[in-house]
């Protein structure tokens, strides 16, 4: 009996993943054929419908901004936001996918941005960049935004759990001075290729099983990866925070800090703890600004301090 329930569930997780591609599939095939402003649209939609019905990430959303806002936010207000974040995920599903294939001029017509100018002088010293973010707004465009404009980048991430995804994925994540490597391939590669002067872009906004230091987020205590703070203290890595939110008129603005001054007073761990909080304090300006544009289904403060 045990064997057959263990075969049902395996078909189940094979029809789940396989049925996961063809949407991935048809998802990308349309982006590469329809104009701009219709798949904003379209996948604008889709969003809209998918918070419609029951579901746990829903939930979660919801949860998180009365958790955040419910003393500055009305019921209607937290829900409308809610939704929005729902609508913007699949624009930005979308904007993913067709602005990975644009040339560098219709690029920067849609992606705006602060001066690189200091980002530059950094990149020149060729001792490597590390180029810390967050999922806000259609942060899968910034791997595109470095590499476009002559940084030679690359991101680290797990592999996933079908290699047709895997395919698809690592389409809009290829392109010229671009390296995508997988997180088993392990530190030694990553500070490799940091060696050889390239920007690493690495996302820090979530609490996951990898080293991390409470800091605060958003008002509250957060598990924060530290790892790209502690390359940056140990091996004199440059690190800036960029995050992007996309503007009324669908363009894309990239924000990107000063060259993050690392506190360094001899407590190694009280200064690690102390720059990972200021990599936080400026992603989560940018969420405060556009709140509706950050991933709130996900378990930021799942885990806290046990005294």
């Amino acid at each position: 009996m045990g064997k057959k329930v263990s075969q049902s569930a395996l078909l189940d997780k094979k029809l789940r993943h396989h049925l996961l591609y063809r949407g991935a599939q048809i998802a990308f095939n349309l982006a590469s054929k329809i104009p701009r402003n219709i798949g904003l649209f379209i996948f604008g939609q889709i969003g809209a419908l998918i918070f419609l019905f029951p579901n746990r990430e829903k939930r979660r959303t919801l949860s998180h901004l009365r958790f955040i806002y419910g003393d500055r936010w009305s019921e209607k207000q937290i829900r409308v936001t809610a939704r929005e974040v729902y609508i913007g995920l699949g624009k930005n599903l979308f904007d993913a996918i067709y602005l990975s294939r644009l040339s560098p001029e219709k690029f920067n017509r849609i992606v705006h941005h602060d001066s690189l100018d200091e980002f530059r002088k950094a990149y020149e010293l060729n001792k490597g960049v590390i180029v810390i973010t967050a999922h806000v707004g259609c942060f899968e465009m910034l791997l595109h935004f470095f590499a476009l404009h002559g940084f030679r980048s690359f991101a680290v991430g797990r592999k996933m759990f079908d290699q047709r995804l895997e395919d698809l994925i690592r389409k809009t994540r290829s392109g010229d001075n671009i390296e995508y490597m997988d997180r088993s391939e392990g530190t030694i590669k990553l500070v490799k290729l940091l060696k050889q002067g390239k920007a690493f872009g690495v996302l820090i906004d979530q609490d996951t099983k990898v080293e991390s230091v409470f800091a605060t987020f958003l008002g509250h205590q957060a598990l924060t990866p530290s790892g790209p703070l502690k390359l940056s203290m140990k091996l004199g890595i440059p690190a800036f925070v960029a995050t992007t939110a996309r503007q009324k008129d669908n363009t894309h603005y990239v924000f990107i800090s000063e060259q993050i001054a690392l506190s360094e007073t001899g407590d190694f761990e009280s200064d690690l703890r102390e720059n990972v909080q200021k990599a936080n304090d400026l992603i989560c300006r940018t969420i405060e600004k556009y709140p509706s544009q950050w991933v709130w289904m996900h378990r930021r403060w799942k885990t806290q301090p046990t005294c």
